[in-house]
This record gives C-alpha cells, sequence and structure tokens, in this order.
C-alpha cells in the first residue's frame, strides 16, 4: 500500500522545515507502507487550488493525505496513520486530531474520540457546519474518493472539496492521536477577504449543494452561510455574502452540535447588513 502526501509549496524555507518533518516520521515507520511525496511548487501564488490539482494528477497512492508547506506533522503521524488504516480496511476515510501552534503556544483545536462513524452521519453534520472541521490536512482518504474532484478558485476549498467527495464516504475511522501542527501566522482569511466576490463565490458553493442528493441540500445550503460567518464579521463589504446565512436565523437560534462560540458569530454575522 501507498500513501501520497500533497503539498502545494508556496514558500522555499517553510517547505524544507515541512519537508523534514515529513521525512522524519515516514523513516521512524517499520511495516510495508510506502510514501510517497507530491510537492506541487506555487512559489509565483497563481493559487494553491492549481498546485492541488497538479498534485491529485501526479498522486499514484492508494491513499492520499494533505499537507500544507508551512505546517508540521507528529514523528507518529506516517506510522499512525498507516497502522489505523491496516486496522479498518472498511473504512475509506481517516480523521486526526490537531494541534495549532501560534506566537510560541501549542494548543490541541481538535481530538476526536476514537470510533467509527457511518460516512452519511458525518457527511451530513460536516456540509451542514456542525463541528466537523472541513480541513483537508487532518485527514487521509481512499484514492477513489477523488475521482472527478476538482479545485475551483482561491476561496474555502476544503470545503469546496469536501462537497464533491463526501457523498461517496461510506465509513469514517476517527482516532484520538494529535498528528498535525497547524502554524497560525498573522496572515489568512483578512488578507484575501477584501479581493473576494461573495456572491460569485457562494453562488458557486450552492452549484456543488444541488449536485448532493436531495436530502442533504438544506445542510449543505446551511454550511454555506456558516461558512462567510468570519468573511462577514471580517469585512463591512461582505453584504453579498450576508443574505446566504440570514434565511437560517432562527434555525442557528436553537441549532444542536454548534459551539456556543460559533453560534454567537454566526447570529451577529446573521444580523449585519439587515437591511
Amino acid at each position: 500500500m501507498k500513501l501520497s502526501i500533497i503539498i502545494p509549496v508556496g514558500n522555499l524555507d517553510e517547505w524544507a522545515v515541512c519537508e523534514a518533518s515529513l521525512r522524519e516520521s515516514i523513516n521512524a515507520y517499520a511495516g510495508s507502507w510506502e510514501a510517497e511525496i507530491v510537492a506541487v511548487e506555487d512559489l509565483a501564488h497563481e493559487g494553491a487550488y492549481i498546485a492541488r490539482n497538479k498534485g491529485l494528477k501526479r498522486a499514484t497512492g492508494d491513499w492520499i493525505t494533505w499537507v500544507d508547506c508551512d505546517d508540521v506533522v507528529e514523528p507518529a503521524w506516517f506510522a499512525t496513520i498507516c497502522r489505523a488504516i491496516d486496522a479498518e480496511p472498511s473504512c475509506d476515510m481517516l480523521v486526526f486530531g490537531i494541534i495549532e501552534e501560534k506566537d510560541g503556544k501549542s494548543r490541541t483545536i481538535y481530538s476526536p474520540r476514537a470510533h467509527i462513524e457511518e460516512g452519511e452521519k458525518y457527511a451530513r453534520w460536516m456540509i451542514g457546519g456542525l463541528g466537523m472541521p472541513h480541513w483537508l490536512w487532518h485527514r487521509a482518504f481512499r484514492r477513489e474518493l477523488w475521482e472527478g474532484v476538482r479545485f475551483e478558485g482561491r476561496v474555502k476549498q476544503d470545503y469546496q472539496a469536501s462537497l464533491q467527495f463526501l457523498p461517496r464516504v461510506k465509513r469514517v475511522q476517527f482516532i484520538p492521536d494529535c498528528l498535525y501542527h497547524y502554524i497560525r501566522h498573522g496572515h489568512g482569511l483578512s488578507n484575501y477577504v477584501q479581493k473576494m466576490d461573495y456572491d460569485a463565490a457562494c453562488k458557486g458553493f450552492l452549484t456543488l449543494v444541488d449536485r448532493l442528493p436531495e436530502s442533504w441540500r438544506h445542510e449543505g445550503r446551511r454550511g454555506v452561510g456558516l461558512m462567510v460567518t468570519d468573511v462577514i464579521l471580517h469585512d463591512k463589504r461582505a453584504k453579498g455574502a450576508n443574505k446566504y446565512l440570514r434565511p437560517f436565523f432562527w434555525e442557528i437560534l436553537f441549532l444542536r452540535g454548534m459551539s456556543f462560540r460559533f453560534r454567537v458569530k454566526a447570529i451577529l454575522a446573521t444580523l449585519m447588513f439587515w437591511r
């Protein structure tokens, strides 16, 4: 079995640190799995989505995982992924924990309990925006899930991809180990919100939602609205995004499974630009 590790590389110095952590983790594993590092340069900053599409075409592994070039992994990352997949061969997706690094401090931002989940339940909760992180880099995927999936732009690529492959997921394995270190920088959402066409981005996501099973589409539309919550709160010009969140105002008030902090943010974002 082979795991393809796809990394869009936008900064060579950051990539050197990331690659060193990957090599250490791969070398620490003693087993039958192979590792394939698929590093795709985006030094001209054309967009990580272009590099991700190229990486998908080049990947030859039975399983795929994603890493951002400014992040690092635990020494046990590779071995834990391989052994977990071997232990539960009927699963087609693996989810693990995340540590956030910021200003020299570390904190766990996601650590699931160990269990197996049916794919439909997981997918509908994640698509609907209820407590399931949509980042690609805290998961590993059977290669077949990605057939025909394409990244189409700079905004919320992980969520966009999930809308395409999640209907195919049958069983999901969760492991509590925190294997991935997400390095939070000063730049991020506020850098690109100023350049976004909010209305076009949301319409693009809703086009993908319309391809979901019919019984999932309400969660999908709500998930698109919740997805733009941070954008609305960051940019006063985000009137084009607010209308996608507003129809779910009363539902958000009583929605189970959403954290209190995010519930407050979603309500504030819904009330902004009400006129």
